[in-house]
């Protein structure tokens, strides 16, 4: 049997409950919802092991708990002698091409990263049209401590910067050159939708305000987490409105939605060139982000929230794997 394409689809920071098939009426996600009902599995109870980036790549790429190695922090990361889903990928004549962020491999200079992969993917540009690049907020606005950066306006002519399109094409591309002669993985550890909050205005069209579930609310003074406490007052909360917090939820759901459409691209060009059955897809995030939950954006270093913990995990089999489909 001709080895699986093996694709491992990353986002940073997406909770687990920003999907349309686990019933959340506000998550505008097309593509995901179809892999689970096109006989993909989706796990509603996924939980990573750290509720930041690095501790959380290292665990899932190991195996290992974070603790097993000190991998606490975003400066440890693996390093070339540690066993991981790559090396036993490229052990088993894969070809590793890698398109996306790091936080995961010790690498000081750029060729570093053929230590680890085969190919170590960079767009020739990032450049996109059709929506005005954002302004910066001005010093000691409030919503500077919500991460809210805003929405990009049409604008046919302008010009803005978009990396995780850039990305996804360049997987597309590889996809359309590949000659068959080696076993192929794709890994697409993608920038969205990690703060700051900005998204397209196409896309921020696509969700409905109304649909968006509510807030969880800051708890009293002095309740069981004085950490999140500390963390309010470094990011002035305080000064932050509720229009604010709603618009930061409206953001962060629209670039959920601009994920799955990048997903979605990635399956109809599996499927345009005959290769999704024969393809095992994993979409899974490190973590996931406050998103104005406790009066809080992005995520701590040191709780545990299910907003920060709980994460989404689908897998889509190749043929002839056996399976039990849906959530």
């Amino acid at each position: 049997m001709t080895r699986p394409t093996v694709i491992i689809f990353n986002p940073d920071s997406y909770r687990g409950d920003v999907l349309g098939h686990l019933g959340n009426a506000g998550a505008v996600t097309p593509h995901l919802d179809a892999l689970v009902n096109a006989g993909g599995v989706s796990y509603a109870n996924a939980f990573a092991q750290n509720p930041v980036c690095t501790p959380s790549r290292c665990s899932f790429m190991t195996g290992w708990y974070p603790h097993v190695h000190g991998h606490r922090s975003m400066k440890n990361m693996l390093k070339p002698w540690t066993p991981n889903v790559v090396s036993e990928l490229r052990r088993a004549g894969y070809h590793f091409w890698w398109g996306g962020k790091n936080d995961l491999f010790a690498v000081e200079k750029p060729e570093d990263y053929l230590t680890y992969c085969d190919t170590k993917f960079r767009p020739v540009s990032n450049e996109a049209r059709g929506h005005r690049p954002l302004e910066p907020l001005p010093a000691g606005d409030p919503r500077r401590g919500a991460f809210y950066a805003g929405v990009m306006p049409r604008d046919p002519g302008a010009v803005y910067h978009d990396g995780n399109t850039a990305f996804v094409e360049g997987a597309i591309e590889r996809l359309r050159q590949d000659d068959g002669s080696q076993p192929l993985c794709l890994f697409l550890p993608l920038g969205l939708p990690h703060p700051a909050y900005a998204i397209e205005e196409a896309f921020y069209e696509r969700i409905d305000p109304a649909r968006l579930p509510p807030r969880l609310a800051k708890p009293v003074a002095g309740g069981p987490i004085p950490f999140l406490d500390a963390l309010r007052e470094v990011y002035g909360s305080a000064a932050i409105d509720e229009a604010t917090w709603r618009e930061v939820r409206h953001i962060y759901y629209a670039m959920c939605c601009k994920v799955d459409h990048l997903f979605g691209r990635l399956v109809a060009a599996l499927k345009e060139l005959g290769r999704y059955d024969d393809t095992l897809i994993v979409f899974l995030s490190d973590h996931g982000d406050f998103t104005g939950d406790y009066d809080l954006p992005e995520k701590t270093h040191a709780t545990l929230q299910d907003c920060l913990l709980r994460v989404p995990l689908l897998i889509k089999p190749h043929r002839g794997c056996e399976v039990q489909p849906g959530v």
